[in-house]
């Protein structure tokens, strides 16, 4: 009998080999973007995540953290969903979010300025550089508090005396007030005049100016009560010096309210 010649199962060619090399890393890379895809479309967050959310410049943080893919991610497509607020929190966009509604006062739209992603309500603070319009567009009463009905006679240029801080103090503008000083300045509405002061008419402007009640330049003593001692008594105003010739009579007897020496 003849031996059997054993089989020789001849070695595939080095370019074959090449071939299945680079068939097999095609392979794996599309096996490691679908599952990365897979990763993206279910988004796992907790224990043993696939996918970090944190990545894509869109951290997935309060009310976001418990909503469906598919929400944001309409149709499957990941590439162009926006990051901004109102890229989804608009009238007509394609991710059907809570819009805003039509009674909102007027912003840029920037709603992580007030907002927080946990819930639109309460407003913590609102950042006034993103509103839009006057002070009383939303300090009318309505939208936010607005003048009480004690407040001083003044136009809705709020922003006149107050700050976006908090409304008090305030930093009165005297511009463009019509009434005497003491419609406002008369110990109800506004501070009015000390127990201390001097008998006289309610005419402030005359003695005192807009920037402080004290340094007073000059008395009109037109607006003055009384007789020249209830004032120059040496304490409210000055007296008679110590050299002053003896006398009872009113200082008006012989001087005049422009100078003592005339």
């Amino acid at each position: 009998m003849h031996a059997r010649r054993p089989v020789v199962i001849p070695r595939p060619s080095a370019r074959r080999r090449r071939r299945r090399r680079s068939a097999s890393f095609v392979a794996r890379a599309v096996g490691a973007l679908l599952a990365l895809l897979a990763g993206l479309a279910h988004a796992q967050r907790g224990p043993g995540a696939v996918f970090d959310h944190f990545t894509t410049a869109f951290r997935l943080d309060g009310a976001h953290e418990f909503a469906e893919c598919e929400s944001c991610h309409v149709d499957g497509l990941f590439v162009g969903t926006p990051i901004q607020c109102s890229g989804c929190h608009a009238q007509g966009t394609r991710v059907r979010a809570t819009p805003q509604p039509p009674q909102h006062i007027a912003t840029t739209e920037f709603c992580d300025s007030c907002h927080r992603t946990n819930t639109w309500a309460p407003v913590i603070a609102v950042d006034h550089l993103e509103t839009i319009g006057t002070c009383v567009s939303c300090h009318d009463g309505r939208h936010a508090v607005g003048k009480p009905i004690d407040h001083v006679p003044a136009g809705n240029q709020c922003d006149d005396c107050h700050r976006t801080t908090a409304f008090s103090p305030a930093t009165f503008d005297h511009a463009g007030i019509t009434s005497g000083c003491f419609a406002c300045h008369n110990g109800t509405t506004a501070l009015g005049k000390p127990l201390g002061h001097i008998p006289a008419t309610n005419l402030c402007e005359d003695c005192h100016n807009t920037l402080t009640f004290a340094s007073v330049a000059r008395v009109d003593h037109t607006q003055v009560l009384g007789v020249c001692s209830s004032c120059h008594n040496g304490v409210i105003a000055m007296g008679k010096f110590a050299g002053h010739i003896p006398t009872t009579a009113e200082c008006n007897t012989c001087h005049n309210t422009t100078s003592f020496k005339q």
